[in-house]
C-alpha cells in the first residue's frame, strides 16, 4: 500500500510538472526565439518604426496580457505603457509591477505573468478565429481513455490536436474569401510582436518555478492519496492531464502558424517596396 501510494505520487508529480511547467516554458522559449528572429527581419527590410505601424497592435495585447495577470496574483501595478513611442532601452511597451515576495501566491503569479502575453496573443487569435470562420468542435472522447500508460497519453494528446486543428482549418476553409482575407491580415500583424517575449518575461517566469514546483508537490501528495483510494479519479486526473498536455501542443502549433503568416506578410510586403 505505501510503495503503491509513493509511485502514484511520484508519477502524478512527474507529469504535473512537465504538463504544468514544462510544456508552457517549452512554448515561452520557442516564442521567443522565433519572435526575436521575426522582429530582426521586420526592423531589417523596413526599420524600427515600422515594429509600431506593422505590430503596434500586437505590442498592446502583449502588455495587456502580462497586466491582466499581475491583477489576477494580486501584484501591484507601478506603471504600463501599451506603446512606448521613445524607447530608451528599445522597449516597445512595458507593464512595471511590485508584489510581496514572501506570499507564495504572488511569487507564483510571476510563472503567468512573463508567459502572459502567449494567453492574451492566442485568446485574441482565437476571437478572430471565431467571430470571422464559426469553427464546429468536435466532442473529445474521453471516456475512451481506460488506461494512463505513456503511450496511451502520446496517441490520444496527438487525436486531440489534430482533430481540433482538423476543425480550425475546415472552418477557416468555409469562410468567405473577405473574411479570411481580414483573419490573415490581422492575425499576421498581432503576431509580429505579441509573442515576442523577452528575456525579462522569460526571468520572471524563472522567478515563479520554485513557488509553482511546491503546487504541484502539495497537489501530488493529495491526488497520489486520491488514486490509491479510488481508480476513477486516477482516471480523471489522467484524463484532465490528457487535455492540458493537447492544449499546449496546439497553442504551440498555432504560435507557429501565426509568426509563418506574419513572415509571409513581411516578405511578400518588402518584395513589394523593392520592385517598386
Amino acid at each position: 500500500m505505501l510503495v503503491n501510494l509513493v509511485f502514484n505520487i511520484f508519477y502524478l508529480f512527474s507529469f504535473l510538472a512537465i504538463v504544468l511547467i514544462g510544456l508552457p516554458l517549452l512554448d515561452g522559449l520557442i516564442s521567443y526565439t522565433l519572435a526575436k528572429n521575426l522582429k530582426g527581419y521586420m526592423v531589417n527590410n523596413f526599420s524600427f518604426k515600422s515594429q509600431y505601424w506593422l505590430g503596434g497592435l500586437g505590442v498592446i495585447i502583449h502588455e495587456l496580457g502580462h497586466a491582466a495577470f499581475a491583477v489576477i496574483f494580486g501584484h501591484k501595478i507601478t506603471q504600463i505603457k501599451l506603446l512606448n513611442f521613445h524607447p530608451e532601452d528599445g522597449s516597445l511597451g512595458s507593464v512595471g509591477s511590485m508584489y510581496n515576495r514572501k506570499s507564495r501566491y504572488q511569487t507564483l503569479g510571476s510563472f503567468f505573468i512573463g508567459l502572459g502575453p502567449l494567453f492574451s496573443g492566442l485568446l485574441v487569435c482565437w476571437l478572430l478565429l471565431e467571430f470571422l470562420c464559426h469553427p464546429i468542435y468536435t466532442a473529445i472522447p474521453l471516456d475512451e481513455v481506460k488506461q494512463l500508460g505513456p503511450t496511451n497519453f502520446i496517441n490520444f494528446i496527438m487525436q486531440i490536436t489534430t482533430t481540433w486543428l482538423g476543425n480550425f482549418t475546415t472552418a477557416f476553409l468555409n469562410a468567405g474569401i473577405v473574411n479570411q482575407l481580414i483573419l490573415i491580415i490581422l492575425i499576421g500583424m498581432i503576431s509580429s510582436t505579441v509573442f515576442s517575449l523577452s528575456s525579462e518575461d522569460l526571468h520572471s517566469s524563472y522567478t515563479g518555478l520554485p513557488s509553482f514546483f511546491m503546487v504541484i508537490a502539495v497537489l501530488s501528495v493529495i491526488g497520489g492519496i486520491l488514486e490509491t483510494i479510488s481508480l476513477s479519479f486516477h482516471l480523471f486526473i489522467g484524463r484532465i492531464l490528457l487535455l492540458i498536455a493537447a492544449l499546449w501542443l496546439i497553442l504551440l502549433i498555432l504560435i507557429f502558424l501565426c509568426l509563418l503568416i506574419s513572415l509571409v506578410e513581411m516578405w511578400l510586403g518588402s518584395l513589394i517596396l523593392r520592385i517598386r
